[in-house]
């Protein structure tokens, strides 16, 4: 019978719950860095075994840890992470130019063909590789370099890189995310990058259509057609079927459309599952495809 395994990271410290393919029991293993904010946890698709983690703490700082043991020990690794060249300035919350300064790491995105091979999306907002297990990290400058990187201006989180998207079917392709600047694409493997915000429409910034400025909360591909893509966005839940170049709005009749999760449902195509915060209100499946679903989690 097949396992599951579900990585949780909590304020408090990361857990490691395993379980069988009925999954009605579950083991429970941690918390592993008590105390610590988790900002992500995330596995190998290549070795099951290997693990990473972003934590990070008020008093102690930003650590990066690996488990090569599907996280029954971990282990710190490299924790520098430095803009490369002349980081120059971004816009700041009262739009007056600010310098860029690494805060933390907000997300975790494994090679899917190389083990040793991580990207991390940092705050602010900067796109990291290591191509050594996070022995040493290196910055892919050509997004935060872009022509509209110093017009990003974070939001209410600051101004984070939260999600990181590899196509399956084209190594070249990356889909990121910032709050609050919106959703980028690159196409040669990072070196440069485009918005990919048309469609976006955003009610509390200047222009409600601007190419960035969109607070983006997450985005989620389905990885048997990877153009079509999903997103989260701050009061709208977004379609796009041609890799971002348009998106269209699908928030239906979800009882809330503000939300930071979306996933792709893993046993349907192009189906998504939108997670709401409203007070735990859950949206109801939907029949027609690509209309997001959800359900409750016993």
């Amino acid at each position: 019978m097949s396992s599951v395994r579900l990585l949780v990271g909590t304020r408090k410290g990361a857990f490691v719950l395993t379980s069988d393919g009925k999954r009605k029991d579950w083991k429970i293993a941690g918390p592993h860095f008590a105390g610590w904010e988790m900002y992500h946890l995330k596995g190998s698709p290549v070795d099951p075994n290997r693990l990473y983690a972003s934590q990070s703490s008020g008093w102690f700082g930003q650590q990066i840890q690996r488990s090569d043991d599907g996280g029954e020990t971990w282990k710190p690794v490299n924790n520098k992470f430095v803009y490369d060249g002349t980081p120059g300035t971004h816009q700041w919350y009262d739009g007056t130019p600010h310098p860029w300064e690494f805060k933390r790491v907000w997300h975790l995105e494994p090679s899917l063909t190389e083990p040793d091979t991580v990207f991390a999306g940092a705050e602010d907002a900067g796109l990291f590789k290591s191509t050594d297990g996070g022995e040493s990290w290196h910055e892919l400058p050509g997004l935060r370099n872009s022509e509209t990187g110093p017009h990003w201006q974070p939001g209410a989180g600051g101004l984070c890189l939260h999600t990181i998207v590899l196509d399956p079917t084209n190594p070249d392709r990356i889909v990121i995310a910032i709050s609050a600047a919106g959703a980028f694409r690159s196409d040669d493997a990072g070196k440069s990058w485009k918005p990919i915000n048309k469609g976006l429409w955003s009610k509390y910034i200047p222009d409600p259509t601007a190419e960035v400025g969109h607070c983006v909360h997450h985005i989620a591909m389905n990885p048997k057609t990877p153009n079509t893509l999903f997103m989260q966005k701050h009061w709208d839940v977004m379609r796009s079927d041609n890799a971002g170049d348009q998106w269209t709005k699908i928030s239906g009749n979800l009882p809330t459309d503000f939300g930071f999760a979306i996933d792709v449902h893993s046993h349907g195509d192009g189906v998504c599952r939108a997670d709401q915060e409203r007070l735990g209100a859950l949206p109801s499946r939907r029949q027609a495809a690509g209309v997001p679903v959800e359900e409750r989690r016993q």
